[in-house]
């Protein structure tokens, strides 16, 4: 899947089913700590974007403006028009903080999910939110080469990725979605990946300096040597190089 080595750029969704399991936290970090170059972050989540509030970015430009680019859908080449630059280091498209003007946004993107996001950078990480039920990004997951969903190990959250799982596969390509445990579980990753039928790609460890830097409450570049940085650098590294998503083994 290695960007540099094939024509087509990467399309990461990452999202989550149940709970604020951290699912913005990965993508922001995976986006910054990509192999070579930070990828892009575009904060697709239908219920509304943090990212502004956040880390004190503009309102615009954003997703609506790459919403209306996207409207009629040609292909929109390149992200230059719709980006801010996080105080972490690199760009992203933020979201509408208002849930209306999200949903309205991410469902035009839905429409033509290729032609919006495929050529917006080398690679393109999507914040898809909550992927409840009739949720516009669900529209957004065939678009992915690889979705991160982002889980507690509790029984309450992997029962509810387990309802929701099936339609999620069906959703995205064969064989692209992956899990992201966020912190400590009585179950090991192959007992999860067997119960749920879905991989575990990683085990993400609770640590409130990395998630503080990552969320805008803490500033500077430490945050990368963190017990979360270095998890989602090996994250993001390894579905940078691995030729096929099923082929991911378990990060801890």
């Amino acid at each position: 899947m290695n960007a540099d080595m094939q024509s087509e750029p990467l399309v990461i969704g990452v999202g989550t089913v149940s709970g604020a399991p951290g699912a913005s936290c990965t993508a922001l970090g995976m986006a910054a700590l990509w192999p070579q170059h930070p990828a892009l972050a575009v904060e697709a989540d239908p219920c509304g974007g943090v990212l502004a509030a956040r880390f004190g970015l503009s309102q615009g430009p954003g997703l609506n403006r790459l919403a209306a680019a996207a409207r009629h859908g040609a292909p929109v080449i390149g992200a230059a028009l719709f980006v801010q630059q996080l105080p972490l280091g690199f760009n992203v498209i933020a979201g509408p903080g208002d849930a209306r003007e999200a949903a309205s946004a991410v469902a035009v993107l839905a429409a033509h999910p290729e032609a919006a996001v495929r050529h917006l950078a080398p690679v393109v990480v999507l914040d898809l939110g909550r992927l409840y039920v009739d949720s516009p990004a669900l529209r957004l997951l065939p678009a992915a080469d690889a979705v991160v969903l982002v889980t507690h190990p509790s029984d309450e959250h992997l029962n509810h990725l387990f309802t929701r799982l099936p339609d999620l596969q069906r959703a995205a390509r064969p064989g692209v979605i992956g899990l992201a445990v966020t912190g400590k579980s009585r179950y090991s990753p192959p007992e999860i990946a067997d119960q749920l039928g879905a991989p575990v790609w990683a085990e993400l460890p609770h640590d409130r300096w990395g998630a503080g830097a990552l969320t805008g409450r803490m500033t500077g570049r430490a945050w990368v040597r963190t017990r979360l940085g270095q998890a989602l650098k090996v994250l993001a590294g390894q579905l940078a190089a691995a030729p096929q998503p099923t082929e991911l083994r378990t990060v801890s």
